[in-house]
């Protein structure tokens, strides 16, 4: 009874370990293919996140939120957990998908934009675009890739997160946390500085 007791704590920081794990590194994909994209655009390396560490939190974030959600398009859960047809399921996975990182995009944006005067990133050239924040192009484009890559991709980079041994998971999450934390707070300090 005792043992079983311990166990369950246990799991549950492995298994949130694991998930904040597996966060970070979409959050490390996204910030891989923003880079990339910059490159492609200037032919120049170009970081124009806000943290110092190799992470776009807002992938890793609005992919979480839409697994939490929804599951994947594969395998319905939450709000998707009792729909049967496909099709419905499909519309429902794409709708959640262009909404999730839209409103992610919009909400961040105008925070770094409106507290420190900072413009992470710009869709002013963009058709139907909402003061820069967020555009009807994007979201499109988000929406088709977030499907794409929680139908094909997710699930086994998922299983590959969660064969790590616990301890292993648990002391990687728990630096990656503080690390993160001293990133982006020294990088908050010193962008509310240079406002002032």
């Amino acid at each position: 009874m005792s043992e079983n007791t311990n166990t369950k704590p246990r799991l549950l920081w492995s298994n949130l370990s694991k998930y904040f794990l597996l966060t970070m590194a979409l959050s490390f994909i996204g910030w891989v293919y923003e880079v990339g994209l910059a490159f492609f655009r200037t032919g120049r390396f170009i970081d124009s996140g806000f943290m110092t560490l190799p992470f776009c939190p807002i992938y890793g974030v609005s992919l979480m939120t839409t697994y939490f959600l929804l599951g994947t398009p594969n395998e319905g859960r939450g709000l998707l957990k009792n729909v049967h047809s496909a099709l419905f399921r499909y519309l429902t996975y794409a709708a959640f998908a262009f909404l999730i990182p839209t409103l992610a995009e919009l909400f961040v944006g105008m925070f770094f934009d409106k507290t420190l005067g900072v413009s992470l990133w710009s869709y002013a050239g963009f058709p139907i675009n909402y003061h820069g924040y967020v555009c009807l192009p994007v979201s499109v484009l988000w929406s088709v890739l977030i499907f794409l890559f929680m139908k094909f991709v997710f699930s086994p980079l998922k299983k590959l997160f969660f064969r790590l041994p616990n301890g292993l998971a648990i002391g990687f999450a728990v630096a990656l946390l503080v690390l993160t934390v001293a990133d982006v707070s020294f990088n908050y300090a010193n962008a509310w500085n240079q406002r002032r």
